[in-house]
């Protein structure tokens, strides 16, 4: 005896708003993913600050809504302390989740330009594997407080004047 299923669609009953960061993407330094996919100086497409036009162009053209950096297994062993400031001054990071290592030449604040230039939002990540609470804290006011502490006056020290103002919740879409 075969049984037959019936489906039935209402356009007026909806559960609940799509949000359209469901859409998004993620960029996880895996091999050359980030340096060397949307980082790469010497790419005839490269832009004063090094980043590839041509994938800046392709994430317009799909309208990619959000784009997650760090993504990925690789968070839960990285310090963003460790990618902020002049490049040459950085330690390159051993990257257990993946065995290699992390020079960090796109960091904290090289991905909220790039995420600026992409149009699409900046969704950040915190590393509450290996990190903690008092590093994610330290983050959120490098990154969004306008100045007067220590970390929003380095992120100012490091070029960077304004705040990112990167959401930071749920409550903010």
């Amino acid at each position: 005896m075969s049984k037959q299923a019936k489906i039935t669609i209402d356009p007026a009953y909806r559960v609940g708003k799509i949000e359209k960061r469901i859409f998004g993407s993620f960029l996880e330094p895996i091999g050359d993913f980030v340096v060397g996919g949307i980082y790469n100086p010497n790419h005839p497409s490269a832009d004063e600050q090094g980043f590839r036009q041509d994938v800046l162009q392709a994430i317009q053209e799909f309208d990619v809504p959000a784009i997650r950096l760090p993504g990925g297994n690789f968070i839960s062993g990285w310090d963003w302390m460790q990618s902020i400031g002049p490049r040459e001054r950085r330690k390159a990071q051993l990257d257990l989740a993946w065995k290699q290592y992390e020079k960090n030449l796109v960091g904290h604040d090289e991905y909220l330009q790039w995420a600026k230039k992409s149009g699409a939002e900046a969704l950040y990540t915190l590393n509450l594997g290996t990190g903690t609470v008092e590093s994610a804290l330290h983050c959120a006011e490098y990154t969004n407080h306008p100045g007067g502490t220590y970390w929003s006056d380095l992120r100012k020290e490091y070029g960077h004047a304004d705040p990112y103002n990167v959401k930071n919740s749920f409550a903010d879409w």
